[in-house]
């Protein structure tokens, strides 16, 4: 049995997270504290709801019965959360303190102090990924019999999460879409998104059922 609730609050909450992804990359904060601090709070939307998103897929996952994979695919998965909650504050506080740290030294310097502190952010993004890429490769084990699942969803986010190994191993340190080769960041947020609204629209459908609790068996 499952938490219908968790699951139709756990796939909003990965939801909001995209969407705090999405403003992260696309709007322009004011350069003053104010816009710093919040910055801070939308990029951390990602990593801390998406925390909350992968409990509950696994708990989702786990209601007919427990399974290896599906428990080392939330270990995974938040550890990569927690990992792009330090890069993105990493890279936060880094873009806000260098010009005050590069005052007073030539070009030269300001450029390779400015291109050492970002290879610090790089190699969190790229555990990130690693870590994230292995999660959705064990979740989609998980999910090839789970009812509202089932190899539909499966099979893309074990070929997506190989593809991203693949490729972050293949262009290290720098991101495969700097380095001349396929970004697949834009189509993994699309795919964990369209996983959360359909895990928020199963736990609703359950809710709706009257019980607020899921004893379906797997398909």
């Amino acid at each position: 049995m499952g938490n219908a609730r968790l699951w139709y609050h756990g796939g909003i909450a990965g939801v909001l997270g995209i969407c705090c992804y999405i403003m992260a990359i696309l709007i322009s904060w004011p350069d003053t504290q104010w816009g710093l601090s919040v910055s801070v709070i939308v990029a951390s939307g990602f990593p801390i709801l998406g925390i909350v998103a992968s409990y509950a897929i696994c708990d989702y996952i786990a209601a007919p019965r427990a399974t290896a994979a599906n428990r080392i695919a939330l270990g995974f998965a938040i550890s990569g959360f927690a990992t792009l909650l330090a890069m993105l504050l990493v890279q936060v506080a880094v873009n806000s303190a260098l010009p005050e740290i590069t005052r007073g030294l030539d070009a030269t310097a300001a450029r390779a102090l400015t291109r050492a502190m970002r290879m610090v952010d790089l190699g969190l993004d790229v555990a990130w990924d690693l870590l994230y890429s292995t999660a959705m490769i064990f979740w989609g084990f998980a999910l090839r019999t789970r009812r509202g699942f089932g190899p539909g969803w499966a099979f893309p986010s074990m070929a997506l999460g190989a593809l991203l190994i693949v490729l972050n191993v293949a262009t290290f340190p720098w991101p495969p879409g700097d380095h001349g080769s396929v970004d697949l960041g834009p189509v993994a947020a699309l795919f964990i998104l369209a996983l959360n609204i359909r895990l928020a629209y199963l736990g609703w459908r359950a809710l709706r059922s009257g019980s607020g609790r899921d004893t379906t068996a797997e398909s």
